[in-house]
This record gives C-alpha cells, structure tokens and sequence, in this order.
C-alpha cells in the first residue's frame, strides 16, 4: 500500500487488487484499477489494455503489429542501446523527475509528482527503466508494481523540435523498452504488464496517437474500477466535504454573476 499525506487526510492506495493491511494507519483508502466495484460504494470504470506475460516470449512477441515488431527488431540490432532496470530507485529519483520535468514543460503538462514518487519508492512498488546510447538518455519509464502486475505509469523521452532521424530513434528506443521493460517483469514472476489506461476520448490527435501505440503491442482490453472507502471519522467528514464542494463548483451560477 502506498501512503500519501493529503492536505487533511492521510490516503492509503491499493492497486488491482491489493487486500488493505490490517494496521492501514490510513483516513481514506483508495481503490485503483480493481478488478470489481466494491458493494455499495460508488466506483469509476477504467479501461485500459493487458499484455499476457504468462506465454513464452515468442508468443507475446507475435501479438504485436507487424510495424512494431520490426522497429523492436531495428533497434536491438542497429541502434546500440543500452537498457537498465533501475535496482534501487531511490538513487535515481531525482535524475528522472528532472528528465520528466523537461517532457513536461516541453508538452504543457504538470511536473513531476515527487510526493507521490517517492512515497511510491518507500513502499517498494516503483520501478524505474531506462534506454541510452553512447551514454546520452533517450527515454525514461516509470512503472506501478503490486502483485503479479506492473502497470505503466509514465514513458518520458526528449525528441521534440529534433530531426527525423532522431525522432525515429527515440521511438524505436521507446518501444524496444517497453519490450525489454516486459522481459524483465516477467523474469521477476509478474504475469501482466498493464498499459495504464486507455483515453475514452480520442477526440485530439495526440490522444488518439497515444491510444493507437499502445494497441500495437496487441494488448487485451480491460475493465477496471477506481473507488475511495473512507476509514476514519476524518476520512469520512473530508469526503463529505470535498464532494459538497464539487458540487458547488459544477451548479451554475447565476447569469448577473457569470458577466461580471
């Protein structure tokens, strides 16, 4: 379970489908990516796409698009990267929000959530990878990890405002981690490698782009359900209140009160 210390409550998250510690030392716990709605608790869906790490390597191999398995394959035998699984986290916590930060500011996204990081690493549920070449990086990911399951939770790489070919290496880069990244979950014992979501709106070009690289790798779609169950009298008066002030935010206001 991973802690993280909200404004007024502590929070304990719980992925796929992580059973709460008896001593959870938490105000609200938080569901994600579970497997069923919890009974008489109101859950969101998520979708999201699942590669089958259980067959032999071959086998996950041949349910990837042709396109992408040729770029894996151009990139083993041409590119000369170098992939590492980042065995303590820790030490490189910083080295790669600082590289997301970068991605972020160069896409106009929020930087990273070190809080969540690295409440992430202490409970041992994050994995960090990354791909290089001649020593330079070229991109980052970072993976959620529960159970049998490790589920994607950030790919970062530099290409933008660069030429064709070096936009052509990072993704051949990008996919041959991914490819290296499975190789090794299930070397540890993980059975599913979870491409974390999936956008229900394709309406941008960039979304439907994100989208689109992700069935490449001929993942099966999933259903899954995200839900907060408050523990404590503080857990359940702080949902009270941040669902009264959704609430208030989303009524409309008066037309006086909108022109001004």
């Amino acid at each position: 379970m991973i802690r993280i210390h909200g404004r007024a409550v502590v929070y304990g998250e719980l992925w796929f489908d992580e059973a709460p510690p008896s001593d959870a030392g938490v105000d609200i716990l938080v569901y994600r990516y579970r497997s069923e709605p919890i009974v008489n608790t109101r859950s969101s869906p998520l979708h999201s796409l699942r590669t089958d790490l259980a067959p032999p390597d071959e086998a996950i191999v041949a349910r990837f698009e042709e396109s992408c398995r040729r770029q894996i394959r151009r990139a083993a035998r041409d590119d000369g990267l170098r992939y590492e699984l980042i065995a303590e986290p820790a030490r490189k916590l910083d080295e790669f929000a600082e590289f997301y930060d970068v991605f972020a500011r160069q896409k106009g996204l929020w930087l990273a959530d070190r809080h969540w990081l690295s409440r992430a690493v202490e409970a041992r549920q994050l994995a960090l990878s990354c791909v290089s070449r001649d020593g330079e990086q070229l991109v980052w990911h970072a993976h959620l990890t529960a159970g049998r399951t490790a589920q994607l939770a950030h790919s970062v790489s530099l290409f933008r405002d660069t030429d064709a070919d070096r936009r052509s290496l990072v993704a051949r880069a990008n996919r041959w981690l991914h490819w290296q990244d499975m190789l090794a979950f299930k070397a540890a014992g993980a059975v599913h490698y979870d491409w974390g979501g999936m956008f229900a709106d394709e309406s941008t070009a960039e979304r439907a782009g994100i989208n689109r690289f992700k069935r490449t790798f001929g993942g099966a779609p999933v259903l899954a359900y995200e839900c907060s169950v408050p523990i404590t009298l503080r857990g359940r008066l702080w949902v009270t209140l941040r669902g009264a002030l959704r609430r208030g935010a989303q009524r409309p206001r008066p037309a006086a009160a909108r022109a001004a």
